[in-house]
This record gives C-alpha cells, sequence and structure tokens, in this order.
C-alpha cells in the first residue's frame, strides 16, 4: 500500500526485554512473532510468523507445535489488547486446534485473532485464531479460552515471588 503507515508492533512496544518464546525478540530461539492492530478491523489482532529451517518437524513442513505456540502467543495478546481495562494477565485454560495445509519453513505466515462470543469483565474469553500463508490459503486454525488473572493471583499461579518489572509496565499500561 503505497503511502499506508506501518503498524507498531505491539510486542515490541508494550513488552520490553521480552524473552518469550513466541512473541519475544531477546529469546535467540523463539519465534518472533510480530503482533500488530488490524488496520481493518479494530477487534483483531494481526501477527507474522516467518518458521525457519530448525523449526520443522517432518522435513520441508514446519512443525505444528511451532505454529501452535505463534498462535497460542498472539491469542493472549488478544484480551490484553483489546480488553485492557482489565488489567490482567491472561493465560491459556485450552485450547482446539486444527491443521489443515503444510507450511513450509522460510515461507511467512500470517496470524490473525480475535475474541469469538460474549466479553464480561474478569471471566474466560474464546479467542479464534487462525494462520494463513501469503496467498491467503488458511493452514491452521485454533480456539484458545483465555483466562484474566490478577497480578497477585498470577505470581501465586505461576510460583513466582514478584512479577518482572516488564510485566508489571504491561499490565499497567494496557
Amino acid at each position: 500500500m503505497a503511502g499506508s503507515k506501518k503498524q507498531k508492533v505491539l510486542n515490541e512496544v508494550l513488552l520490553e526485554d521480552n524473552d518469550c518464546l513466541g512473541c519475544g525478540f531477546l529469546n535467540p530461539h523463539g519465534l518472533h512473532i510480530e503482533i500488530t492492530r488490524d488496520p481493518e478491523n479494530a477487534q483483531r489482532l494481526i501477527g507474522t510468523f516467518n518458521p525457519k529451517a530448525h523449526m520443522t518437524g517432518f522435513p520441508g513442513i514446519t512443525h505444528g507445535g511451532a505454529i501452535y505456540t505463534a498462535l497460542d502467543c498472539l491469542a493472549s495478546w488478544v484480551p490484553t489488547i483489546l480488553f485492557s481495562e482489565t488489567k490482567a494477565a491472561w493465560v491459556l485454560r485450552s485450547s482446539q486446534m486444527r491443521y489443515l495445509r503444510p507450511a513450509p519453513p522460510g515461507e511467512t505466515m500470517m496470524l490473525s485473532a480475535h475474541i469469538k462470543g460474549p466479553i464480561e469483565p474478569w471471566k474466560a474469553v474464546m479467542v479464534q485464531a487462525e494462520a494463513r500463508n501469503k496467498s491467503g490459503l488458511l493452514l491452521s486454525e485454533g480456539r484458545f479460552k483465555m483466562v484474566p488473572l490478577t497480578a497477585d493471583r498470577f505470581k501465586t499461579v505461576a510460583g513466582l515471588k514478584e512479577i518482572p518489572e516488564n510485566w508489571r509496565r504491561l499490565l499497567k499500561a494496557t
């Protein structure tokens, strides 16, 4: 799109010093997905995932676990950004995945996710997420049930003494 403004990468701007396997740019072994707002739909986040050769399962096919991880990570960002007034740490409770076509490593996948169904404060939400190739063919899709936790509850569930500073800033900023 000529003259279009580049979207800011949310996981880079909002969560500095991020070493998450899915969305962290500091993790040398991570997926390094880039997450932005969908400029055409305010209720959806989009992302890109560029699977590397070391992310194969069967030769020539990106491992389903890598695709799952990319979609799972995107799914947790959806309520974090779109339902930000909750100021919650959104964690995965359950999921369902379908793999429809193989995804070759080295070919960019376009990711998208949105909340499906009702949204109530401090209630679990269902996030619908998908991965498509650059031609738009659906490769994989999943449903991720995300639950909101207060910072104190998250510390207890995760077994943390303290929430890392970058995550504290994220929970206050969103």
